[in-house]
């Protein structure tokens, strides 16, 4: 057969397969608008957004999202299910299978997000995967979106929901939080040289936000709680409203702090007051205390051990955080030797809550306060005016009469586990009493110091006992302080220095012993107690309380009836007013008046993702 003949039926033939294939793709494409008119739903964009590498090391400067090179895990579909409580913990299922099956979004850099080799990774995966360590238990991460999210937990196909999500207080509804672990919040830029100072000066100014993110949210519902109006502009990009802000076409932008530190603007600034501040945390099903506490447990000890100091500075090298404040670690952290099928899986709930029984009109019974005139010891005294005009604030802001129990502080929680009082003060919470009651925030911290006379050449502390023949006292009543005592010294390389601890019998005689006897050159104790006694020995007392922490600073908190959810949050709720309004600050300096008021966390109303009705 001559060549061009061969030529022109390959020819042909590659005609033929072309016209095959076309009509084949046209009979598929017709097919599909006809579903799409009908209402027949189309296959969704395999379009995740991720970083395009796959470093934990944000970028400094910005870069364009790729789209996955692995198909997203199709989603669960989810039927609205009616809001009920469970019955059952989400640990159950934990503890029958050790699997913890997350939650989570498959595109919130650098929080979590689907990389291009199908892993889940990001800053807040690597806390549950040092958490799932802690637990010996595997992780199952099921993707979901800001719309089902919530429901997929409360109907159970997830055990808990991590990943950029926030504690809101619109969500106790339904849910509960662990300890936050990541402070974001929508942040005003504005040009450096503007004169804007505050959100309120920007008030009727053009300002621009990302079309329909939660920047947007969250600037207008600072606009509707603060009354005041801006002229919003929408972008389709964060890069665009940043552009539009550095050409004058706005006057201030709207961003999310970590995205906007990211972009690495010059010629920009921040307005200091946050529009919104977001506290990431893990969800819980409301009520299931007990999972909650296993995730906390492991926070705590992560926290305690500095894991999760590390984990934070991989991701956000160059960014504050105050671990302090955010996960307050408990007494006896480590002294907790419950495995996780010690925990029970049953979700407690108690018959009447205590903020029921105050719509009731009763009173609200209080445990912990020192009645004028008692004496006790410097540890409770220093605190109990503060105790008492805190419970009496939270009373008259709940319309409610307080009834105060005679019992002795110490006993205060005790007295709440066993439905004698509604609200204990003054509570160093512990994971030994994790099963009793519920813990309201940090209002106070306390934690172990040294006293010495005041012209003593121990400075800083331990590492200051050079040479030999120290006496370190302690109280007598607190054995395992000479065990610390101990420790802290070989820490600091003097335990060859040292003495054998000595035991203080009476509070009433430290000062005495330190300072005319010469029993000892430094007392050992708890802050609350050290300060009280200064407090009570007045100026020219001749003593000082050394800088030096040893050991986590603990929290001082309120306790409520074990599984009180509604109470537990109102106590919260009341007390992020107070600290909001400046009451909190102002009792502390009038009742306490020692170092700053803490940091109280303050829990946004509304969820940012959502927009405002």
């Amino acid at each position: 057969m001559l060549p061009q003949t061969l030529a022109l039926q390959r020819t042909i033939r590659l005609w033929t397969l072309m016209a095959v294939l076309g009509f084949a793709l046209g009979l598929l494409l017709t097919h599909q608008l006809a579903g799409a008119q009908e209402g027949s739903p189309t296959p969704p964009p395999t379009d995740t957004p991720v970083p395009p590498t796959a470093t934990p090391f944000p970028s400094p400067t910005p870069t364009s999202p790729a789209p996955t090179l692995v198909p997203p895990t199709p989603l669960p579909t989810v039927t609205p299910a009616p809001l009920s409580l469970s019955s059952e913990s989400g640990l159950a299922s934990v503890q029958r299978d050790g699997v913890l099956r997350v939650g989570t979004y498959f595109n919130a850099y650098p929080f979590a997000w689907l990389n291009e080799q199908g892993q889940v990774v990001g800053y807040e995966i690597d806390v549950l995967n040092a958490i799932a360590i802690e637990l010996n238990i595997r992780l199952e991460f099921v993707q979901v979106t800001r719309h089902n999210a919530r429901e997929t937990l409360l109907s159970g196909l997830v055990d808990v929901l991590a990943g950029q999500q926030f504690h809101t207080r619109d969500g106790e509804t339904w849910f509960d939080f662990t300890h936050p672990y990541y402070l974001n919040a929508e942040r005003m830029v504005v040009l450096t040289e503007a004169p804007y100072l505050t959100l309120q000066d920007l008030a009727g100014q053009p300002v621009g936000v990302t079309l329909g993110s939660r920047s947007e949210h969250a600037l207008r519902l600072w606009s509707e709680q603060h009354g005041v109006s801006f002229d919003v502009r929408p972008y389709f990009s964060e890069s665009a409203a940043l552009d539009a802000l550095a050409a004058g076409e706005v006057q201030g932008m709207v961003g999310t702090l970590d995205s906007l530190r990211r972009a690495g603007r010059q010629g920009m600034r921040l307005i200091d007051e946050p529009v919104l501040e977001e506290y990431h945390a893990m969800i819980v099903r409301r009520h299931d205390v007990n999972l909650r506490d296993v995730l906390n447990r492991s926070l705590q000890r992560l926290k305690a051990s500095g894991r999760l100091d590390e984990i934070f500075s991989a991701w956000f090298a160059e960014d504050p955080v105050n671990f302090d404040v955010l996960v307050p670690v408990y007494e006896r952290l480590y002294e907790d030797e419950r495995a996780l099928a010690d925990f029970p899986a049953d979700v407690p709930i108690p018959e009447v809550s205590v903020q029921q029984r105050i719509a009731q009109g009763q009173p609200v019974r209080v445990a912990g306060i020192v009645p004028a005139g008692q004496e006790t010891s410097a540890y409770w005294a220093i605190m109990n005016d503060l105790n008492r005009a805190l419970v009496e604030e939270m009373a008259r802001r709940w319309g409610a009469t307080v009834e105060y129990l005679p019992d002795p502080p110490q006993s205060a929680a005790t007295l709440v586990a066993g439905g004698q009082a509604d609200l204990a003060v003054g509570v160093s919470p512990a994971w030994d009493a994790t099963l009793r009651l519920e813990y309201s925030l940090p209002y106070l911290t306390h934690g172990d110091r040294l006293m010495v006379p005041q012209g003593s050449q121990i400075n800083t502390g331990f590492a200051d006992m050079l040479g030999t023949g120290w006496w370190v006292g302690y109280f007598a009543e607190e054995p395992g302080d000479a065990d610390l005592i101990r420790k802290y010294a070989e820490m600091f390389g003097v335990s060859q220095n040292l003495n054998d601890p000595f035991a203080i019998q009476r509070e009433a005689d430290a000062i005495n012993t330190l300072l005319v006897a010469r029993n000892v050159d430094a007392i050992f104790g708890d802050s609350l107690r050290l300060n009280g006694l200064l407090r009570q020995a007045g100026d020219g007392a001749g003593v000082r309380i050394l800088p030096t922490e040893y050991g986590d600073d603990r929290p001082i908190t309120f306790a409520a009836p074990y599984g009180d959810a509604d109470f537990r949050n109102l106590i919260d709720s009341t007390l992020q007013d107070m600290a909001r309004d400046g009451t909190y600050q102002t009792l502390w300096n009038t009742y306490f008046a020692l170092g700053d008021p803490l940091p109280i966390l303050y829990f946004v109303p509304v969820n940012p993702d959502l927009p405002p009705e």
